[in-house]
């Protein structure tokens, strides 16, 4: 009777351990389960975030695209349409001029500083479309051509500082490109929208990245929602990951704004690794 008691005992503690075991393999097996639905689901929505994100940025290029072909559009019809519409009217004047030739002079100065505008509003929509100092001369001197001339044109003095030794100088062309595409739209928003008294862009070495920094003393801007960004800044973000470049963006509605973008040196080594210095 001892030794049936004590099988007995034996086997119900046998049951209890096994009931154990399993109890704690399926509640390890559920919770595997139940983890990495959890993880797949986490990666199915960062997915569609990250397309969403994607989408939007081509929706910003094809937009901008959109809006420089326009911008262009106008500026043929009013400046180049115009003054060849007013150069046409100057010539048929010398039809009605006789043989005075006094009158016929005038005309043909007239005709002259017309074709002299024409010529100029041509280089100036043909710089627009594609900097020429930007292949010849290289990104910092292109960008001390253009901000001069803006900061002529607006009255804005525009302030340009190169702390880097030259190394944005070594920018393939369409890394420049890119990286110059985004400074002309800042500058745009500065003169549209902040009125600003100075523009300042400095460039500079951090931690093994070349930083520029972009800032404004205007009304500057009330931070947007992550999820809604503008259009434009879509469009800049669009330009800046060719570079696989970041940004920062700080501002305050009458603190000013800045923007800075950091780009990794090893874009630099890429460049020359391909001939693209």
């Amino acid at each position: 009777m001892e030794v049936q008691k004590i099988g007995d005992s034996i086997l119900v503690i046998v049951v209890i351990a096994t009931t154990g075991v399993l109890t704690l393999t399926f509640g390890i097996v559920f919770f595997f389960i139940r983890y990495r639905r959890k993880l797949l689901r986490q990666h199915r929505e960062m997915m569609l975030r990250e397309l969403e994100y994607q989408q939007k940025l081509l929706v910003a290029s094809i937009q901008s695209q959109e809006n420089e072909r326009k911008r262009i559009s106008q500026d043929l019809h009013d400046h180049v349409g115009g003054a060849l519409s007013g150069l046409r009217y100057v010539i048929s004047g010398i039809t009605g001029a006789g043989n005075d030739s006094q009158i016929v002079n005038d005309i043909a100065q007239k005709a002259r500083t017309g074709i002299d505008d024409i010529i100029n509003d041509v280089r100036n929509i043909s710089h627009s479309l594609s900097p020429a100092g930007l292949e010849l001369w290289g990104f910092h001197e292109a960008l001390y051509e253009y901000c001069d001339k803006t900061a002529a044109s607006s009255g804005v003095p525009i302030v340009v500082a190169d702390r880097t030794n030259g190394l944005l100088q070594q920018l393939g062309f369409n890394d420049a490109l890119s990286l110059f595409r985004v400074i002309q739209e800042l500058i745009t928003n500065t003169l549209k929208h902040a009125n600003a008294s100075s523009i300042s862009i400095v460039s500079d070495i951090l931690d093994d990245k070349i930083t520029l920094v972009y800032a404004d003393d205007g009304v500057g801007v009330q931070m947007p929602d992550s999820q809604n960004n503008g259009i434009g800044l879509y469009n800049i973000e669009s330009r800046l990951s060719l570079l696989g470049a970041t940004y920062k963006v700080s501002s305050a509605p009458g603190n000013g704004y800045s923007f800075t973008i950091s780009i990794p040196a090893s874009i630099l080594t890429k460049n020359k690794k391909h001939g693209k210095n």
